[in-house]
């Protein structure tokens, strides 16, 4: 797999061949990709390089170089090529906005994600978990990943927008379906140029963009001038910085990432949690005696977010094992030294967090499901309590860019977990295949079969 690549006036780490990348990207299955990015952390630790037709990409395996990256140069970076050319389903918003447009942006929409708005979401959160389950009947068969794609689009509606999105949960789901599958090919170098082919999968591509497009038009269409429910949108169509607001196109632009970030990596992190879970029934049944001796038979709420570290710890488990953002992608503006090498302007450096997040270099049983190695000694969820070193885990990124909505992803999925697993213990469907479909973000390759059952 490793060769040493050169050239005559630049010295480059050794590496992959650059076939191996592109025949690992163009897999119909995702493992061979995430297994591309395992084995090149453990035939090269810390840097490689490889080229892939005429980009040069820089592969991180090593902690403090992903923090090199990510926060010490961030602001000489931009966007991978790939994510940019998410442009034509997102628009301009937060995901993909670089420079100055980025950072007015993001001044504008933060307050939305302020601990006191997050607070006032909860409810809305813990509600709509128990109205979905409300529809579950013991015995039934569902897709988990359905299940969970519907309940965390309507508490992005509830919550964001002020909007009931369940009936457009089938058009959401469908839609993005296809749109993922359209990012994994723009992740081929020259994959891009499949959407100026007269193809058919070309034709539904945009048509699945413009049925997005239209859902999130309407929301926007609802809402009445100087209607102020206190959510995103109402900020959204209010704000500005200087006098100057946002257009219309800049408001649809982050109301649709926000409409798809808000509720796709969510509904994942979760499928696998109750995947995890379903496989562990001895940790389901230690949760759930947390969940009964704090909550009783109520409702949680948002001040019941602590005092489930266990809860918090399964959630932070299956973001290890199974990262919605399971790779991130910059694009250097300016060259830089990376770990002793030169690394031109215009060269990708990517990082992924399924590699290292399930490193052994950094993780104890890496593969293992282990939500106690969340808590401290004294029982309390920390982040840091694996003693992993900063950079080994970065599931919403780091730096300037990191994910607006960590808190409201965090508070949502233990909320979800805490409103259902008290009543549900879903096992996976005898039989079932599990495998991974890494796009965008990392989702089930062929959905999550699971039965309801009821906890007894």
């Amino acid at each position: 797999m490793t060769v040493a690549v050169t050239n005559p006036t630049v010295a480059r780490p050794p590496g992959p061949r650059g076939s191996a990348l592109v025949r690992a990207l163009a897999a119909r299955r995702g493992e061979p990709i995430v297994r591309f990015f395992s084995q090149v952390a453990r035939e090269h630790p810390r840097l490689a390089y490889t080229k892939v037709v005429r980009e040069h990409v820089y592969l991180l395996s090593a902690p403090d170089l992903v923090r090199e990256i990510l926060v010490t140069h961030g602001r000489r970076t931009r966007k991978s090529r790939a994510l940019q050319n998410a442009r034509m389903l997102v628009g301009d918003g937060l995901l993909t906005s670089e420079g100055e447009t980025h950072r007015r942006q993001r001044r504008l929409v933060q307050p939305a994600f302020h601990e006191r708005r997050i607070a006032s979401y909860a409810e809305e959160m813990a509600a709509a978990a128990a109205a979905h389950a409300a529809g579950w009947t013991p015995g039934q068969r569902v897709d988990m990943a359905a299940e969970m794609s519907t309940l965390t689009l309507a508490i992005v509606g509830r919550t964001l927008f002020g909007s009931d999105l369940r009936a457009e949960s089938e058009v959401v789901a469908a839609a993005l379906g296809i749109s993922m599958a359209a990012y994994r090919r723009l992740l081929i170098p020259g994959g891009s140029l499949l959407l100026r082919l007269p193809l058919r999968s070309t034709r539904r591509t945009f048509d699945a963009g413009d049925r997005l497009d239209a859902v999130v038009r309407r929301i926007i269409a609802g809402r009445r001038p100087g209607d102020d429910r206190g959510d995103v949108l109402s900020l959204l169509l209010s704000a500005s910085e200087d006098g100057v607001g946002m257009t219309g196109e800049q408001v649809r632009d982050e109301v649709m990432t926000l409409l798809i970030a808000g509720h796709e990596t969510t509904a994942n992190a979760l499928t696998w949690a109750w995947r995890l879970l379903g496989d562990r029934p001895d940790v389901a049944a230690e949760m759930r005696a947390e969940q009964s001796a704090v909550l009783g038979d109520r409702r949680p709420a948002y001040g019941d977010v602590r005092a489930l570290p266990l809860t918090r710890a399964v959630f932070a488990e299956a973001i290890r094992l199974y990262p919605p953002a399971w790779v991130m992608g910059r694009r250097l503006t300016r060259e830089i030294e990376l770990d002793g090498w030169r690394v031109p302007a215009g060269a990708t450096c990517l990082a992924s967090q399924w590699a290292l997040h399930r490193d052994p270099r950094f993780w104890d049983d890496p593969l293992g499901f282990r939500p106690e190695r969340w808590l401290l000694a004294d029982g309390r969820f920390d982040e840091t309590a694996p003693g992993q070193p900063r950079g080994s885990w970065f599931p919403f990124g780091m730096g300037g860019r990191v994910c607006i909505g960590e808190q409201f992803a965090w508070v949502e999925g233990t909320l979800v977990l805490a409103t259902l697993a008290p009543r549900w213990a879903p096992r996976t469907a005898p039989g079932h295949r599990i495998s991974v479909r890494p796009a965008v973000t990392l989702r089930p390759a062929d959905g999550m079969p699971m039965v309801l059952a009821p906890v007894e």
